[in-house]
């Protein structure tokens, strides 16, 4: 590190230590949490107060990412959209519903961080049409779904949707590709239904061969091939009055798929070489990260099996489709391996964060909790720098990198040259309307009339 750097940082650290006086004096006895979030991201003070409310303290976190912290989304959007926002967000643990105020912190005219204001409210005050609504932040989830991370939209839809999955009995289909989280999501749905107490039997149906797969799934009687020396009791029987997991439906054979079919239909099975009908009140989850309409239509998978097991649909995104979520799932891994291993935690560089939500994570939230258990044991720093993650993760950011970095409303094309402005305006307006879908909007978007964009949109042939 050179001197110059060493010295900014120096100066920067008289400076927090002030700003952290000065904001004691103000927050110290305020009964609402006070949380202070410079312009990087990074946490500058938070009072007793809010302290108390998430049980952290400003000694352990003052200085770090606020991704380190159980922040909310409240908190992000304003930092990176450098706007106030009011909102709610619901407690993890205490029954409460939280008022959230976030305003913004101006040095003069740059931007400096925000400050957020977080009051308790009692449940009761809570309305009844509040709640079960999706994408509010004032449901109370069951504790079987605090596993699942992120605070996307798109999660926030699946576990709406998984919520009310468990209140019934009906067949679960989980899509989506490898590694996103489907056997998740399937074992936070047997949590929290009814059957919780009973037993939640998983198996991959493509990871065992076919001829062992009608033993695993409904068990066999006693000399009913060579080397069955015994009774096996299947793995439905032993998920009776529970849940079994039907891990790669897809993958399973024809004459299997017959015998599940006849399961849900009539509740009952034959061991292998049995001849005694076995009832059978089990749930059935089933994933699978293959197309099973096309699987149809190729005749690898029945028809009527499908809509059997269609019956709540849950696709789960992949963590390319919900970018918001890897940092916050990043540091909760960390988290987890820090208590798990003792390892200290780290930090992400900035550059390392833009890496991340640059890459396409084929192995979605596998790949990104394997790399940082690797990162984890392997940077002895404790910031994690573009040079310490792997080059297929880093490679897109680093031929992007000016791109990516440069926050100018006005952006060079590969070749550098700077656009007209009919160009620019021709842009403006095809965006606007795509977002907005209408004149009105995206005219009170842009802060002009409806007419001027009208007549800008014929201009540039965007609309006839």
């Amino acid at each position: 590190m050179t001197r110059a750097k060493v010295t900014h940082l120096n100066e920067n650290r008289k400076l927090n230590d002030l700003a952290n006086s000065s904001y004691s004096g103000l927050f110290r006895y305020l009964i609402d949490g006070v949380l202070v979030v410079n312009s990087l991201g990074l946490i500058e003070y938070m009072n007793p107060a809010y302290e108390e409310m998430f049980g952290v303290t400003n000694f352990a976190l003052k200085g770090k990412s606020i991704y380190q912290t159980p922040n909310d989304e409240i908190v992000l959007t304003s930092l990176k959209s450098k706007k106030p926002i009011d909102g709610f967000l619901h407690h993890p643990y205490k029954k409460k519903r939280i008022s959230v105020t976030s305003s913004l912190l101006m040095q003069g005219n740059s931007f400096g961080g925000v400050i957020v204001i977080y009051r308790e409210e009692k449940a009761e005050s809570i309305s009844s049409e509040e709640y079960g609504k999706p994408n509010e932040e004032t449901r109370y989830l069951p504790k079987a779904f605090e596993g699942v991370i992120g605070n996307s939209k798109s999660i926030k839809n699946i576990l709406y949707i998984s919520e009310k999955a468990a209140k019934s009995n009906a067949t679960v289909l989980i899509t989506g590709e490898t590694g996103c989280g489907k056997g998740l999501f399937a074992e936070a749905i047997h949590k929290a239904s009814k059957q919780s107490s009973m037993p939640f039997v998983k198996i991959n149906c493509g990871a065992i061969p076919y001829d062992l797969l009608e033993s695993e799934l409904f068990g066999h009687e006693q000399g009913a091939f060579t080397g069955a020396v015994k009774r096996k009791i299947g793995k439905f029987e032993q998920a009776n009055g529970g849940t079994i997991f039907l891990d790669e439906i897809g993958d399973m054979p024809m004459n299997m798929q017959v015998k599940v079919l006849r399961i849900i239909q009539e509740k009952e099975f034959e061991r292998v070489g049995g001849n005694e009908s076995i009832q059978c009140d089990v749930r059935i989850i089933a994933a699978t990260h293959r197309d099973l309409r096309e699987l149809i239509e190729n005749g690898s998978f029945r028809e009527d099996l499908y809509y059997r097991l269609n019956v709540i649909p849950i696709h789960v995104p992949s963590l390319r489709e919900r970018k918001e979520d890897i940092i916050e799932l990043t540091y909760h891994y960390m988290r987890k391996i820090h208590k798990e291993t003792g390892v200290p935690m780290k930090a992400l560089e900035h550059e390392v964060e833009l890496a991340f939500y640059s890459y396409q994570w084929p192995g979605n939230i596998r790949e990104l909790k394997n790399l940082i258990e690797r990162l984890m044991v392997l940077v002895e720093g404790d910031i994690i720098g573009i040079n310490d993650i792997p080059k297929e993760v880093s490679n897109i950011f680093r031929v992007n990198r000016d791109s990516i970095i440069n926050t100018s409303l006005i952006n060079n094309n590969s070749k550098g040259e700077i656009a007209t402005l009919d160009e620019y305006e021709r842009e403006i307006i095809k965006n606007a309307l795509n977002k907005f879908g209408s004149f009105n909007k995206a005219a009170k978007a842009l802060g002009v009339t409806h007419k001027t964009v009208a007549a800008k949109a014929r201009k540039y042939n965007i609309v006839e």
